[in-house]
């Protein structure tokens, strides 16, 4: 078992979790009416065309149809069962990212090529580096924002990448889970270029923005029908839940519990990043995401021991496990509300004055 933030369990207290970039706000209120009025929904079997979701979610992002989307058991899922569909022998990601990608090309027996895309402080990345790699019938799959760094690529990049995807007769698939996070996410999302592209996968979580990983809704966006066709003959029956049906008949229409969230992270994220900025002994790489990703400077302390010093203050980091690329002195950590980023921010301040970083 690969690992991921999140598990709290393992400790008999309280704990403020930074390690799962989950959103603070907690679960829309909206889904916790509508799962009570929908409790009935529960004694019958899903539809297995999902057509009420997708059409819900082709409401939510536009400039698609309910033919390109494909729903699954959250973004992970559709990873996996993309890369068993597309049946190619190479897969390109980045370094560092989400460990996952390369347990889902190994997974399905792809020989997993590692590259290191990202310039100076994660703020880009080496587009040339990738495209001089790359070999017919090949799968790049890139993380935008990237997890852990929460770099945003550009859409020129992406655009300039699948044209030479298209000569290599290669797709591009971008996992976009964090995207809604990241400033003016609209703008920032591929998206608008899925009818133009058959060579491009995106893949979206519900979960993260909305604050409800426990849901497992993830959505795969693509025009290509073959891909889908296939996926599907992948997938299990019923893969998707009838809680997270009812999440999608309303999250998407949220626009109060959107605007609050947006609100939120404009805020938090440059506050968070701005006074962790002032700590000694602390790298921290700006984001367009929801978390932080972090570097201790002194030797004297590796984020394993950090993890275990902030545990005291009953804080739980995102260690470098999880993630390809990374050293034992990064860490991530996901940006919360006001009163507990003043925790951890204090809490931080502690250690280092403590152990003289």
């Amino acid at each position: 078992m690969e690992y991921h933030g999140g598990n709290i369990y393992e400790y008999n207290k309280a704990i403020i979790d930074f390690s799962s970039n989950i959103n603070p706000l907690g679960v829309p209120q909206c889904f916790k009416r509508a799962l009570l009025e929908g409790i009935a929904d529960f004694s019958v079997y899903p539809d297995r065309e999902y057509k009420k979701l997708r059409q819900n979610i082709v409401r939510y992002i536009g400039n698609v149809s309910i033919e390109n989307i494909i729903p699954g058991n959250g973004a992970v899922d559709i990873i996996y069962r993309a890369l068993e569909a597309i049946e190619y022998n190479n897969l390109y990601i980045s370094t560092p990212t989400f460990s996952e990608y390369k347990r889902a090309g190994e997974k399905v027996k792809m020989e997993v090529q590692e590259i290191d895309l990202y310039k100076h402080e994660y703020e880009g990345i080496n587009l040339g580096c990738l495209i001089e790699n790359i070999k017919e019938q090949s799968v790049v799959l890139l993380c935008n924002p990237n997890n852990p760094t929460g770099t945003l690529i550009k859409k020129s990049e992406f655009l300039e990448l699948l044209k030479n995807l298209q000569e290599a007769k290669s797709f591009l698939i971008i996992d976009e889970a964090f995207i809604e996070f990241a400033p003016k996410f609209k703008d920032a999302s591929m998206v608008e270029y899925i009818s133009q592209y058959d060579n491009l996968l995106i893949i979206r979580a519900a979960t993260k923005f909305f604050g409800m990983p426990g849901i497992r809704l993830g959505y795969g966006i693509t025009s290509n029908a073959e891909l889908i066709k296939s996926i599907e003959r992948n997938m299990e029956p019923w893969s998707v839940n009838t809680a997270a049906e009812i999440a999608a008949s309303c999250i998407f229409d949220d626009h109060e519990y959107i605007k609050a969230t947006l609100d939120w992270i404009n805020s938090e994220r440059s506050y968070l990043f701005e006074k962790l900025s002032e700590l000694n002994g602390l790298k921290v790489y700006n984001s367009s995401s929801n978390f932080l990703f972090l570097e201790l400077l002194d030797e004297k302390m590796d984020a394993y021991e950090l993890q275990k010093k902030l545990l005291e203050y009953n804080i739980l980091i995102r260690l470098p496990k999880g993630f390809n690329g990374v050293s034992r002195y990064n860490f991530r950590i996901a940006i919360k509300d006001r009163i507990n980023n003043d925790i951890l921010i204090s809490s931080l301040k502690k250690i280092i004055e403590i152990n003289k970083i």
